[in-house]
């Protein structure tokens, strides 16, 4: 019965303390695969930081564009009304 008993009973799990080849390229794999994620995730940031800086300057470009057309806009307003007095005092002198 102690036999049973003894087949039944959990053991502790050892820790193997050899280090083989597998053990090795497993850690080089590791360390590679997280350089080439810090790289390349750090090369795609820099990627996205320059056209943030293009639409930035693109979104300037139209700004500016914005507010040439809105002077432009209201000198046309202006000239319109000038156009309005000019019509309407020409009719008043010539019934």
């Amino acid at each position: 019965m102690s036999e049973e008993t003894d087949v039944y009973r959990q053991t502790k799990p050892r820790l193997d303390p050899t280090i083989n080849y597998g053990h090795i390229l497993t850690a080089v794999s590791f360390i590679i695969a997280g350089a080439g994620a810090y790289y390349g995730t750090r090369a795609e940031l820099q990627y996205v930081d320059l056209r943030v800086v293009k639409i930035e300057n693109t979104l300037q470009q139209l700004a500016n564009v914005l507010v040439l057309t809105a002077r432009q806009d209201e000198k046309l307003n202006a000239i319109e009304r000038r156009v309005d007095r000019i019509e309407q005092a020409s009719t008043v002198k010539h019934p």
